[in-house]
């Protein structure tokens, strides 16, 4: 049996090092999404009411007015109902209708819950009516 010369033998080793080494690159990038998909625990908080509303405009029926401007009235349908200790994802913030002298809303996904939609920042557990951390939705 013939004999490979060494530099094939040796750009062979090579290839299945760099093979292996990539094989464990893909491995690990989905353990890097999920990583990254989990919510940021500066953008996390929870509501100091109970029974508060989040809310959409599900059948679409009053356009565009449920996000650019959030409000019962444009956003007509209630998703769910959140608790004190809830941890509510927050998405982002935009201006919407005053409510207890806060003029933000902010969209949430309800961790605890599993639903999502539009509620007043006045009940965010948070000190300030702008949440840090938070990237504006839509509007001024």
């Amino acid at each position: 049996m013939p004999r490979k010369p060494a530099r094939l033998t040796t750009a062979l080793c090579a290839a299945a090092a760099a093979t292996a080494a990539l094989a464990a690159t893909a491995v690990a990038t989905p353990a890097q999404a999920a990583a990254t998909t989990r919510p940021a625990a500066n953008r996390v908080f929870s509501t100091w009411a109970t029974n508060v509303n989040a809310r959409v405009d599900v059948d679409g029926s009053h356009g565009f007015r449920c996000p650019e401007f959030p409000s019962p009235g444009n956003c007509p349908k209630v998703t769910g109902q959140s608790q004190p200790g809830d941890r509510l994802e927050v998405t982002c913030q935009t201006k919407g209708q005053t409510v207890g002298g806060n003029p933000y809303w902010v969209y949430v996904d309800n961790l605890n819950r599993g639903f999502h939609g539009w509620m007043a920042s006045y009940y965010i557990d948070h000190p300030d009516n702008w949440l840090p951390g938070v990237p504006q939705c839509y509007g001024p």
